[in-house]
C-alpha cells in the first residue's frame, strides 16, 4: 500500500513539474523585468540615460509598456541623445496599442493638437480617450469629457444635450478619482444640462 501510495505521488509530481515550473518561470520573468525596471529608472534618476535607454529598450522589446511610456519620454525631451519627435511618437505608439492607458493618452492629446507631427484628428484622440476610459483612466474620462463638452471645439453652446449627459458622465468618473479640473469642468457641464 505505502508503495502505491509513493509510486502514485511519484506519478502525480512528475506530471505536475513542468506546470509548476512554467508558474515559476512566469514569477521569474516578471520579477525580472521589475528589477530591470528599478535598474533602467535608478539610472535615469543619476542622468545615466545612455544605460536607461537600452535597459527600457531590452524591456521595450518584451512588451513592456512602461518601458515603452519612458522611452519614448527620454526621446520627447531629448535626454542622452538629441530630442526625436518621430521617435517619441512611435514608442507612445506602440505603448498605446499594447494596451497601456497613459500612452492612450498621450497618443489622444498629439492627434487632438496636432502635436508631435501628427495632423490634428478630432476622431482619432476621441477614440484613444474612449479605449483608455475603458480602462479606467481619470486622465481619459477627463479629457474625453472636455471634448465632448465643448462639441469638438466648436462650443459648449452648440454641445447637443445627449452629449452633454456623456460629457458629465466622464467627468464625474475622472472628478470620482480625484482629477480636480475634472471637478471644475463638472459643474460647467451640470449647469447648462437640460
Amino acid at each position: 500500500m505505502r508503495r502505491r501510495l509513493a509510486v502514485s505521488l511519484i506519478v502525480l509530481m512528475t506530471a505536475a513539474a513542468p506546470v509548476l515550473a512554467d508558474d515559476f518561470g512566469a514569477e521569474d520573468t516578471v520579477s525580472r523585468q521589475a528589477v530591470a525596471g528599478l535598474e533602467a529608472y535608478a539610472a535615469y534618476k543619476m542622468g545615466d540615460y545612455d544605460t536607461a535607454r537600452a535597459l527600457w529598450e531590452d524591456l521595450a522589446a518584451k512588451g513592456n509598456t512602461t518601458a515603452m511610456v519612458n522611452l519614448a519620454n527620454l526621446f520627447e525631451q531629448g535626454q542622452g541623445a538629441p530630442a526625436d519627435r518621430a521617435a517619441a511618437l512611435e514608442w507612445t505608439r506602440k505603448a498605446a496599442e499594447a494596451g497601456d492607458p497613459r500612452a492612450m493618452v498621450s497618443l489622444g492629446v498629439a492627434h487632438e493638437g496636432g502635436a508631435s507631427g501628427l495632423p490634428r484628428d478630432l476622431e482619432a484622440a476621441e477614440r484613444w480617450f474612449r479605449k483608455a476610459a475603458g480602462a479606467g483612466d481619470a486622465d481619459a474620462h477627463f479629457n474625453l469629457g472636455v471634448l465632448l463638452l465643448t462639441n469638438r471645439g466648436q462650443g459648449l453652446d452648440t454641445t447637443p444635450p445627449d452629449q452633454r449627459r456623456a460629457a458629465a458622465c466622464h467627468l464625474r468618473a475622472a472628478a470620482d478619482q480625484g482629477h480636480v479640473e475634472a471637478r471644475a469642468m463638472l459643474k460647467i457641464a451640470e449647469k447648462g444640462g437640460d
